[in-house]
């Protein structure tokens, strides 16, 4: 399973997240402001994400057959951190002939708010809902002077490529005549899916992208699966836990391929399109952007090469990497004081 949840949480919760509140930005490095916050040990997995690392049997096999997949997808045991009254609907966008849904999210007094996050779930792009992110993406708009629009989009193989760029597309449109300010966001394969809308806007003249918020983004498709962007042995962490996280790396490999295959489904694209690979998109598309991953994500690495090229085209980049934490830590909302952490810090910087 690649997305665990859990119900327990983290020991300490309360004191955890007043320490990692108090750690502050190390520096700027080419235009990227960096947050490293470790743990306490340092580069080792955070106990809760450690339950569901330490499962991974050796040489480990992900099934192929979708439902499967997909019911690796679900999530739950989430908390609502929120504290203040908030408004949640279900809306159904119309525009660009398309029909979306929606789950529109607002504090009681921000409704009338002028700028709009426009949110895209991850799932591998097959799988996931936007219910699976609802609880993360209260407390974000609890914490930030936004209106959330968490996307229903298009999921493949059903309905693949560019289908759920496009969804996300008419739903830009159709806020534009309400918001003066437009941010997108996402996490793992919505982050993907953000970044293509973002660069539609842009090159059809829709709007200006204000900020981009992504969580642990994947960013590129086919890549070499030998090369520096999949290098675990890069990566810092104690002698016992290495061949767990190795063993972490080896099942993301095959859901590299596998997610690339369900999203284009058979058609014959060119996976380097930057609209499919976002790290090989021209990086000043991308103003104002905020990346947070967990040190132990097998997406971390692809991540970073991102991020390092846009704040060198832009100067204005966000990097926030969390000790001991894997991919979708989302699902850990409520449970793990470093999401709740990530959530009231991307707010700031949206």
């Amino acid at each position: 399973m690649l997305n665990d949840t859990t119900t327990k949480q983290s020991l300490g919760y309360a004191d955890e997240l007043k320490r990692l509140a108090k750690i502050k930005a190390t520096g700027v490095e080419d235009g990227v402001t960096l947050w490293n916050k470790e743990r306490d040990p340092a580069h080792t997995y955070e106990p809760l994400v450690w339950e569901t690392v330490a499962e991974i049997e050796e040489n480990p096999q992900l099934p192929t057959d979708l439902f499967s997949l997909r019911q690796g997808t679900e999530t739950t045991g989430q908390k609502d951190l929120t504290s203040v009254d908030m408004k949640i609907e279900m809306q159904q966008i119309v525009a660009m002939n398309r029909r979306v849904r929606v789950i529109r999210i607002a504090r009681m007094d921000h409704l009338t708010a002028d700028k709009a996050l426009i949110y895209f779930h991850g799932g591998a792009y097959y799988g996931g809902t936007p219910e699976d992110v609802l609880l993360a993406l209260k407390y974000v708009a609890e914490q930030a002077n936004c209106v959330v629009y968490n996307v229903d989009y298009a999921l493949a193989p059903e309905q693949p490529y560019p289908a759920a760029i496009l969804d996300g597309l008419a739903v830009v449109a159709a806020m534009t005549k309400d918001y003066h300010h437009i941010s997108l966001g996402g996490d793992s394969a919505g982050g993907s899916i953000a970044l293509g809308v973002s660069q539609l806007c842009k090159s059809m003249g829709i709007c200006t992208i204000d900020s981009h918020l992504l969580f642990y983004p994947t960013v590129i498709q086919g890549s070499d699966l030998g090369g520096p962007l999949w290098d675990d042995d890069s990566i810092d962490i104690v002698p016992e836990q290495r061949d767990a996280l190795h063993r972490s790396y080896q099942l993301f490999e095959q859901l590299d391929e596998i997610m690339s295959g369900y999203y284009v489904a058979d058609q014959p694209l060119d996976l380097t399109s930057p609209l499919l690979s976002p790290l090989l998109a021209d990086p000043q598309t991308f103003k104002k952007t905020t990346l947070l991953v967990g040190e132990y994500d097998p997406f971390r690495l692809q991540g970073e090469a991102f991020i390092n090229q846009v704040g060198r085209a832009n100067g204005d980049a966000n990097y926030l990497r969390y000790g001991g934490i894997s991919h979708a830590f989302l699902n850990f909302t409520g449970n793990v004081p470093a999401v709740q952490d990530a959530l009231r810090s991307a707010a700031k910087l949206i």
